[in-house]
């Protein structure tokens, strides 16, 4: 996803990613009526963060059922706290960087 010049598009931020699960707990709890969250509430909230998160950290070549997209989440998540990227940031380049700190740490095998 690079950068777009769209008045909607939003990098997809760690803490906006939390925030959208966190909501979707919310509005599970109350279309049932309940002020504070069961499991149903939790597992709304679950499935839509492990949605975003696959979503907008997952890549094409990563195999079915890897973790890869989650630890991009992660690197993405402290990158954010450090202030590295915010809104404003080329999410292309986030993403490039982000591969690049997999493939240099070891957890990506190169491939020829």
């Amino acid at each position: 996803m690079a950068k777009s010049t769209g008045r909607n598009t939003v990098n997809p931020l760690p803490s906006l990613l939390r925030a959208s699960a966190w909501d979707a707990g919310n509005q599970s709890a109350a279309k049932a009526g309940r002020k504070v969250w069961d499991r149903e509430d939790y597992n709304a909230a679950a499935a839509t963060q492990e949605r975003l998160t696959l979503s907008c950290y997952g890549r094409l070549w990563d195999r079915h059922g890897s973790k890869l997209a989650f630890v991009r989440f992660a690197i993405a998540e402290s990158m954010e706290k450090q202030g590295h990227f915010t809104l404003s940031s080329d999410f292309a380049e986030i993403s490039d960087w982000i591969d690049a700190e997999l493939v240099d740490g070891g957890r990506i095998p190169m491939t020829a």
